[in-house]
């Protein structure tokens, strides 16, 4: 030991001043020594883990002031460490890969994973107390954590670069197949109880996080009510920041991927969807796999608590007047807000331009089906008629159970107020009014007798022909019963009700008059004419 401490006496008088080249040298000049390297050795050969404990309490406790003072150069300490780590990769580029290797898998099997899981545990009390309730030294270890983050991602890419670039992703792909396969298999059987108190203390853990959590945004909230011009401004500068390319960039790489996805689709189903007879064996495993029991008393359950939920929410909602008026506010404001949504969304296309139209139509006619639409209705009308098949009255039982539950005074009074109301808003609207005036009422049938009498004139036989042939098929002996089962009936009733029967009779005597009286002056101005 004495010609050790010579060596390093004299490399230090040889080095520079400085305490790097100090250290450097001890270290150069120990290494050399056969003696220190056959202890060192030794004491690593024998080394008792359980030991650390006592070497590190004696440190500290033997002499405080001598261990706070190496610790209160723990900063140095620390670059110098992380130097050293830096040389060390370094350095280990020089050594073969089959030695590295060695060296890792023996590292990796001898390590006591028990101990490096106990070290946060160790040290998660000095760190909430040193760190996270001093905010400037908690945000000194975020940005040294962020700048050894940048510069390991800076100096690790390029090596992950050539990895992408040289591995066998076939091999990993088989490999971690293989892996993650066996794991699964393992995972098979029943899975094992856990602990209740375990479980139920670690669940226990859950609402007061959800609290804090609520709490941290609640205040968050609460900490932003700014002047109102001032919090618009910050949120609008917020979203003027970010980047609009980068987002559209986003939007047409999904565009693409989902363009390029459809059209290998069709390439893969030779013009016909691949996707779909793949979607039907997923699918039909899928259900294969499902315990429909499971899942329809799942559902059942799902809907008697949605209707507890809703019960109990509406006692709250609906609790008073006031309270309902709110909801009903909110309601309004929420159709009105989707109205107006429609609205502005129709008016777009509105106001399109011709060519815009023309474009609009084209992509109509390509992309819609109104075939589709039929069949929505042919399949109904099938369900409905093979319902109606199984059960002929379903249609009035149906209609029956409603209108049975109607409240027809309440109906009819709605009904009639709003007929008045109608009627009330329709003739106080001038376009209406001036629709019904007997001039615009005259022009109307002007206009339709004249229509119908160019059709007359470009095919006189066909309105009777059509008429004749209507009559013709008219069964005479059904219209004579028909008109005798509901004339003569109706004659004697009327014979019966004598002011009624009076009333009805003078009204026909009048209007009979009136026919007759315009049929001769008709006559009697055609003779005129005529003379």
């Amino acid at each position: 030991m004495e010609d050790i401490k010579g060596k390093v006496e004299v490399n230090i008088n040889e080095e520079d001043s400085s305490s790097e080249s100090v250290l450097a040298g001890m270290i150069r000049e120990l290494i050399r020594s056969p003696g220190f390297k056959e202890l060192v050795n030794i004491h690593l050969r024998d080394m008792d883990p359980a030991s650390a404990g006592e070497a590190v309490r004696a440190f500290l406790w033997e002499d405080v002031g001598f261990s706070m003072g190496l610790l209160g150069s723990a900063p140095k300490v620390a670059n110098w460490l992380a130097e050293a780590l830096v040389e060390l990769g370094v350095q280990l580029n020089n050594f073969t890969r089959d030695i590295l290797r060695d060296f890792l898998v023996r590292m990796g099997r001898e390590l006591d994973l028990e101990k490096v899981k106990a070290i946060p545990g160790a040290y998660a009390p000095l760190l909430n107390e040193l760190l996270l309730e001093d905010r400037e030294a908690l945000d000194a270890l975020l940005g040294g954590l962020g700048s050894l983050a940048e510069s390991v991602l800076k100096a690790v890419g390029p090596a992950f670069k050539k990895v992408g670039n040289t591995a066998d992703f076939g091999k990993v792909r088989v490999g971690l197949t293989e892996h993650f396969e066996r794991r699964r298999r393992e995972l098979q059987g029943e899975p094992p109880l856990a602990n209740p108190v375990a479980l139920s203390n670690l669940l226990g853990v859950v609402p007061p996080l959800v609290n804090y959590l609520i709490r941290v945004l609640t205040r968050t909230l609460e900490g932003m009510k700014l002047p109102a011009e001032i919090l618009a401004n910050a949120v609008f500068q917020l979203l003027e920041d970010i980047d609009q390319a980068e987002v559209g960039g986003l939007v047409n790489a999904l565009s693409d991927f989902v363009a390029t996805l459809h059209r290998g689709n069709m390439l893969l189903g030779r013009d016909e969807p691949r996707f779909k007879e793949v979607l039907r064996r997923v699918s039909r495993r899928t259900v294969d796999a499902v315990d429909g029991e499971k899942l329809r008393e799942a559902l059942v359950a799902l809907g008697e608590d949605g209707k507890v939920v809703g019960e109990v929410v509406s006692e709250y909602l609906y609790a008073d007047t006031e309270a309902t008026a709110r909801v009903a506010g909110v309601l309004y404001a929420a159709v009105n807000a989707a109205l107006r949504g429609t609205a502005e969304f129709l008016r777009h296309f509105a106001e399109l331009p011709p060519e815009g139209m023309e474009r609009m139509v084209a992509h109509y006619r390509e992309a819609f089906r109104p075939r589709e639409a039929a069949r929505v209705v042919n399949y109904n009308a099938a369900i409905l008629n093979k319902a109606f098949r199984v059960a002929p009255d379903l249609a009035g039982e149906t209609l029956g159970e409603f209108l049975a539950a109607l409240d027809r005074e309440q109906t009819s009074a709605a009904g009639k107020a709003l007929f008045l109301k109608f009627r009330d808003a329709l003739l106080s609207d001038p376009g209406v009014q001036a629709a019904l005036q007997p001039e615009a009422l005259g022009e109307r049938i002007n206009a339709a007798l004249a229509a119908f009498n160019r059709r007359l004139g470009e095919n006189p036989s066909a309105v009777a022909e059509k008429v004749v042939r209507t009559l013709k098929a008219v069964d005479g002996g059904e219209l004579r019963r028909a008109a005798a089962g509901l004339l003569y009936p109706l004659f004697g009733s009327l014979m019966r009700e004598t002011d009624l029967g009076k009333r009805v009779w003078k009204a026909a005597m009048v209007s009979g008059g009136a026919v007759v009286g315009l049929l001769t002056l008709r006559w009697l101005g055609k003779r005129r004419r005529g003379g």
